[in-house]
Formats: C-alpha cells, sequence, structure tokens
C-alpha cells in the first residue's frame, strides 16, 4: 500500500517499540528473495544449522523444505498443519551413508527466547502467485525467517483512515497474498487511536486491545494502545508461550475456526500455572529471561 508521511510516522514508532524489546529491523526493499516468497530462507536456515549443529547440509535442507510447503487443501488447512509444526515440531528423516537418522525439529527455541532470530520488516513487496496485485504490508514480525505477525496500521492523523479500513486491508491482503497467511499466528491492527489483535480470517468484532502490560493493572483506554500491547505481549518469551500454547484451531459448525486468548486469558494461565509450580515443584522457579520470579 502506499504511505503517506503521517502514517510513516506512526509505522517508525511502531518499530522503535518493537525494537526495544530486542527485535532486529530490514526495510523490505533491502531484503533479496524470490518476490513471490515469504518465508526468508538464510535466516531459517541459520537458525536450523546454529540449533542442529550435528545434522548434514542435505537433512537442513530437507527440514526446510518441509517447513515451507505444509500440506493442506485449503488455506485455513495449511495454516493449521503450519502452527502444529510450530507448536510441537516434527520428526525428520535423514539418510547418511544409505543409513536412515531422525531427528525432532522445532521451528524455534522455545527455552531460550533469545537464541531465535526476531526480526521487523516493514514494506515487503509480495506479489501474487498468479501473478495478481502485488502488495506491501506495513510491518510483518519473523521468527526464525517465519512471517508469523502481521501489522496493518493506519495514520492517527488521518480523519478518513481507521481501525476498520485497517482490518479490510487484510482482506485484500488474503485474497491477493495467499501464501502469507499459511505461516501467519495472528495480526495487529491500529490507527493510534485503537489498537487490536486478532486471527486474520475472524471478523472486526472478534478483533481485541490487550490492556494490560503486567497481568495486574489494566489499561483505562477501552480502545488499546499500542505500547500496551507490544509491552504486554511482544516481549519474546511471552510471544512465544503466546504463539505455542494461546492459539487453537477448532471446528465449530462445520467449518475449521482458529481462535487466539485474551489478554485477560493469557495472563490468568500464567499467573495459575506459576503457582501451580510453586506449590508442586518450588525448586523449579526460576526468574523467567529479563524479569524477576514474580513476572507472570
Amino acid at each position: 500500500m502506499t504511505v503517506t508521511a503521517t502514517e510513516s510516522t506512526f509505522e517508525e514508532a511502531t518499530i522503535e517499540r518493537l525494537l526495544a524489546q530486542g527485535y532486529r529491523y530490514q526495510h523490505g526493499s533491502t531484503i533479496d528473495r524470490s518476490p513471490q516468497s515469504v518465508i526468508l530462507l538464510p535466516e531459517l536456515r541459520a537458525y536450523l544449522q546454529r540449533r542442529y549443529r550435528h545434522l548434514p547440509a542435505h537433512a537442513i535442507e530437507q527440514a526446510i523444505d518441509l517447513i515451507r510447503s505444509p500440506e493442506g487443501v485449503n488455506l485455513e488447512r495449511r495454516n493449521l498443519t503450519f502452527h502444529r509444526l510450530l507448536r510441537s515440531g516434527f520428526d525428520l528423516r535423514y539418510e547418511v551413508d544409505n543409513e536412515a537418522h531422525f531427528e525432532h525439529i522445532y521451528l524455534a527455541d522455545f527455552a531460550q527466547p533469545d537464541l531465535n532470530d526476531w526480526l521487523v520488516v516493514n514494506q515487503l513487496a509480495i506479489e501474487s502467485s498468479d501473478g495478481g496485485n502485488a502488495r506491501r504490508p506495513d510491518l510483518i514480525i519473523y521468527l526464525n525467517g517465519l512471517p508469523v505477525v502481521l501489522f496493518e496500521l493506519k495514520s492517527p492523523w488521518d480523519s478518513y483512515a481507521d481501525v476498520a479500513g485497517a482490518h479490510n486491508q487484510l482482506g485484500h491482503y488474503r485474497i491477493d497474498i495467499p501464501q502469507l497467511f499459511t505461516f501467519n499466528c495472528f495480526c495487529v491492527i491500529s490507527d493510534g487511536k485503537t489498537t487490536l489483535h486478532g486471527m486474520a480470517d475472524s471478523s472486526f468484532e472478534w478483533y481485541a486491545p490487550w490492556k494490560s502490560i503486567d497481568g495486574v493493572s489494566v489499561e483505562a483506554n477501552t480502545t488499546g494502545t499500542m505500547k500496551t500491547l507490544i509491552e504486554g505481549l511482544f516481549p519474546k518469551e511471552r510471544l512465544l508461550d503466546y504463539l505455542r500454547n494461546f492459539i487453537v484451531h477448532e471446528v465449530v459448525n462445520d467449518k475449521l475456526t482458529k481462535k487466539g486468548a485474551k489478554y485477560h486469558q493469557f495472563f490468568a494461565v500464567r499467573f495459575a500455572t506459576r503457582r501451580a509450580v510453586a506449590a508442586m515443584a518450588p525448586e523449579l522457579m526460576i526468574p523467567s529471561y529479563g524479569h524477576d520470579i514474580s513476572w507472570p
């Protein structure tokens, strides 16, 4: 989409907030890739080589081929397959000297968040696989080269641009560049005054604000702010937890539906889990990365 000066300012401010969480940044125009590809293969390959140093090069390439092509008869099924791969990993069979070997591959390091590659990319031009319209999403969060979160922003200074328009833009993306949503876990939409998160295929009414940074105090602004969303959900450990444990796919009225937890559900489960661990195995109550022991 075309970016105005004021919208660009909001975009840059959002990037700065993500950089404060330890993410890297790269402008989409500087990324060398096939214009239809949404995966950053060098980052994915580097992560796998770093974590699975003992695997031969051909095994790494086999893993990449499986990750980049989730099975499914439609977009929703392919997204389900990808989410299962992200959440649980997969068993990789490879051969060395005609002898079969097996390795369980994880797409992210959930135990050590900083060992993953966290990259925010803006204005990445993505072409339709059928030669149709090219699109430039505002921001994409890449986890080890995989585009797991999409931000669509509207200018806070444009009275004709609002958060509903940002949601409508997601619909255009799903039509023109569906390959991006094979790997998408959730989306963020904002016009600066209202900031919401939700599933890519959810109607606007199901998008919701993230209203707490720590799970204790709740933001008075009922429409949510970008600051609270990023500081409350996008610390690396929290986002990994959300991606793995707080998104579900279920069949409702014979239709595959994807749902994500709201802020109060997320924090309630984490508080309850920590209380249970403290009661049963207090020796396991080590501080979370970057936070003291009281952090939810």
